[in-house]
């Protein structure tokens, strides 16, 4: 079974910095920064269908009979500054909260995707020696360098309320492009649950700028039954009665896109559709790819 994520219509949002001691009296807004997702993909799931979207066996055994299960998936794209030494990106987190009305069980996420992608980084240093002759100390440079890999991207809270992922900018990848994010949702049978999206980001500029971004409506909050039955079933029925697995409702599978050229590592978060290892762990290989559509 595989479930293709249509495109998503996106737009740009500002990066409101609240004003602080430190800084001006009224907020600042940066703008043509960060584009997000209109609003999500949201689609039911069968219990059935969670072996096949990388949720863990050892969870799929303890899930209660009856409850609801939905996959929730949306974009952001961080962009260069217009101008040339324009503040880049550090870091950014994605998170989501995840609630139902009352004091039981509350809604959690099963599996999220990407749950980490890492990219190479060289490291290089230099030991310098004096050599003392005369008075004259010219210097012997010995110089050593390495490759590891960094994490540019981790998930963090599987099985949790409150899930996020967190991005940062490593030696050589700078914050930038496109990236698909998707999580299976675990909520009571039949309840009303909503999951909360917001996004912060911190840019360098004479120091660390915190701020978060100006959502749309339909993206900080949503009613994920209501975004579900308002999808048209994969299968030509009545909305929100299509099963995963009788069809795709649009195009592209989740995992199959990039981070884009010169962006977030220089590979793919994800390589299957989602339910072929799409929501597995995903390194990025080295090799520049094409942007997500």
């Amino acid at each position: 079974m595989a479930i293709d994520i249509p495109a998503l219509e996106s737009g740009e949002v500002d990066l409101v910095v609240p004003a602080t001691l430190q800084r001006p009296s009224t907020e600042e807004r940066i703008r043509g920064r960060l584009a997000v997702s209109r609003r999500p993909f949201v689609t039911r799931l069968t219990r059935a269908g969670l072996a096949d979207v990388d949720v863990d066996p050892a969870l799929l055994a303890s899930l209660p009979a009856g409850d609801d299960y939905f996959v929730v998936a949306f974009y952001c794209t961080y962009r260069p500054a217009a101008d040339v030494g324009a503040v880049p990106f550090v870091e950014s987190r994605i998170g989501v909260r995840l609630s139902t009305p009352g004091d039981g069980p509350q809604p959690v996420a099963l599996a999220l995707a990407p749950r980490t992608a890492a990219a190479p980084t060289d490291r290089s240093f230099r030991i310098s020696v004096g050599a003392p002759l005369g008075f004259v100390e010219p210097s012997v440079e010995y110089s050593r360098s390495g490759s590891r890999e960094e994490q540019y991207v981790t998930a963090l809270g599987r099985g949790q309320s409150d899930p996020e992922w967190r991005l940062r900018a490593v030696p050589n990848h700078p914050l930038l492009g496109d990236v698909r994010l998707a999580m299976v949702v675990q909520s009571p049978p039949a309840a009303e649950v909503t999951a909360e999206i917001i996004v912060a980001a911190t840019v360098r500029r004479l120091g660390l700028v915190r701020s978060r971004a100006e959502l749309p409506p339909l993206l900080h909050r949503i009613d994920l039954h209501t975004a579900a039955e308002a999808l048209p079933a994969a299968d030509g029925g009545a909305p929100g009665t299509g099963a995963p697995g009788t069809g795709a409702p649009g195009t592209g599978a989740l995992g199959t896109g990039a981070l884009g050229t010169g962006a977030l590592g220089t590979g793919a978060l994800g390589t299957g559709a989602l339910g072929t290892g799409a929501l597995a762990r995903a390194e990025a290989p080295p090799g520049d790819l094409p942007p997500v559509n």
